[in-house]
């Protein structure tokens, strides 16, 4: 038991600081838009490093440095990009400030089809079936920005690949071929109950933190973090 509570004290502190993932998981439970698959995919992609890491992928990480180089640049780029929308957000007059970005409004506009008086005079069927059929298609489809955005920021981040794959994967090692797996078994209940508890945890305070100058307090901050973020990155 203590060594799985040392990987998931290990496994807390290496993500409890507000990163590029923690910072897509509190926009997206603000929005209260795709957070589960957000969740869903931060969570894997920790437990695939967690895994690979306790394995010994470590090692080819070291061995190949190349690649992290590789990674440097396309995640500096991909969290400046981060960085643009976070203060694109932030600068919207208070009452877009939420609009910006969040696609599942236009499903709102949908509503309005076919709620003419002519409608209720034959063909408020037909176009209550077509309007349910476009905002069927349109919610199915809102889903995949936020999740390849969680794509790129979980395997576009060097720093991820040394935290998890070189540091923690180390240290687990060093409990033995067997009792290395208790200590994986605890980074990942950590990742399992960190992720859902920022994102639904953002959902539920919602109310409080989706007011306009809040909301845009909140986008400064985590663009002026990924600022910061981005030059460690290419600094290292």
């Amino acid at each position: 038991m203590s060594i799985i509570v040392a990987g998931f004290a290990l496994g807390i502190s290496l993500i409890v600081a507000i990163g590029p993932q923690n910072a897509l998981l509190l926009k997206q439970g603000i929005r209260r838009h795709a957070i589960g698959v957000v969740i869903a995919i931060c969570a894997a992609s920790d437990i695939i490093l967690i895994l690979g890491g306790t394995a010994g992928v470590g090692y080819l990480v070291d061995r190949f440095p190349w690649a992290l180089t590789i990674l440097k640049y396309a995640g500096a780029a991909y969290l400046a990009y981060f960085t643009f929308l976070c203060f694109r957000d932030a600068l919207t007059p208070d009452g877009k400030a939420l609009d910006a970005g969040a696609t599942p409004n236009k499903t709102e506009e949908i509503e309005s089809f076919g709620q003419s008086p002519d409608s209720r005079a034959g063909v408020a069927t037909v176009a209550t079936k077509t309007r349910r059929v476009i905002r069927r298609k349109m919610q199915e489809k809102t889903w995949l920005k936020p999740a390849l955005a969680a794509v790129a920021i979980c395997w576009l981040n060097p720093a991820a690949y040394v935290d998890v794959l070189v540091m923690l994967g180390g240290v687990a090692n060093q409990y033995g071929p067997d009792d290395r797996w208790l200590f994986a078994a605890g980074a990942i209940c950590a990742s399992l109950v960190w992720f859902p508890t920022i994102g639904y945890g953002a959902a539920k305070f919602s109310d409080v933190l989706a007011q306009p100058k809040v909301w845009r307090v909140i986008n400064f901050a985590i663009g002026c973090i990924m600022i910061g973020l981005t030059i460690k990155l290419l600094m290292h």
